[in-house]
């Protein structure tokens, strides 16, 4: 894949914003019964709370999960740019990432971290009826989004929403049948998805699944063209053996439309690596 150059680059953002700003007015118009004063309850909004990461200019904002407005603009932004830059629908990836986990896994609980708007726990929902999710992100507004999102699809009772650090959760050694995340780990330093992945690995069951999908690597990651902090880190971290140095096996790395991936795998009987 050719670099692009700096005028490409600029084009290419003036576009995205542009389809943003159009579909902007119906998103805010869909989620204006939130309230929002009822709805934070519960949770901590002051800025000291967050890892100092995250007051980062992610995607070329700073804060930018630390206030609504930005996280009301979540979903259709990361549409925008998926279809653009990937040629498929942000529902297309999330079913195709819940496909990868067989009907026939015996899966009852389900954790999403940083789970954002929670579209892949929502995916795997529909695929899994049985399933109750722990819905977890360190943004309580994109918790209070996820709920309205469940609550629409008519599975709320189905999940609960807790603000969480994914690297340290706070849950019991082996609590889920599946460990899932997306789009988390080229907005964190290495150190932090490092202790991620170890968190990920303890907290899942013997024999249990982890299913993870990301985006900017390889020369794909020369044309990104919104500022992430991290990127030098995600581009070099080696996924596949790092899933395997925190114990997983079985690890599957699937390569998914132009520039985005899925990796699957499992935690071995008793937490020992599955023969």
């Amino acid at each position: 894949m050719p670099r692009w150059t700096a005028q490409e680059k600029e084009a290419y953002r003036t576009e995205i914003f542009q389809r943003l700003n159009t579909i902007m007015p119906l998103v805010m118009s869909q989620y204006s019964s939130i309230d929002w004063a009822e709805e934070l309850k519960g949770y901590r909004t002051d800025h000291e709370y967050y890892p100092d990461y995250i007051h980062a200019p992610i995607h070329g904002v700073t804060d930018a999960y630390t206030n609504p407005q930005n996280c009301l603009g979540w979903d259709c932004g990361i549409d925008v740019i998926l279809q653009k830059s990937h040629n498929v629908s942000c529902q297309q990836m999330r079913e195709r990432m819940a496909e990868l986990i067989p009907l026939d896994a015996q899966i009852n609980t389900v954790l999403e971290l940083g789970a954002g708007t929670a579209s892949g726990a929502l995916a795997l929902a529909r695929r899994f009826p049985q399933a109750t999710f722990s819905i977890t992100d360190i943004s309580p507004y994109m918790l209070v989004i996820s709920k309205y999102k469940f609550s629409k699809a008519g599975l709320v009772n189905r999940a609960t929403f807790e603000q969480v650090d994914a690297s340290d959760t706070g849950y019991p050694d082996n609590s889920f049948d599946l460990v899932t995340a997306s789009l988390l780990f080229h907005e964190m330093p290495k150190e932090w998805t490092l202790k991620t992945l170890q968190e990920m690995y303890r907290i899942t069951k013997p024999g249990g699944w982890v299913l993870y999908t990301d985006t900017y690597r390889g020369e794909y990651a020369l044309n990104v063209s919104f500022p992430e902090p991290w990127l030098s880190d995600f581009v070099q971290f080696n996924f596949e053996y790092e899933f395997a140095k925190a114990g997983f096996t079985e690890i599957d790395y699937i390569r998914h439309s132009v520039g985005l991936w899925y990796i699957v795998g499992r935690k071995g009987l008793d937490g020992m690596p599955l023969s």
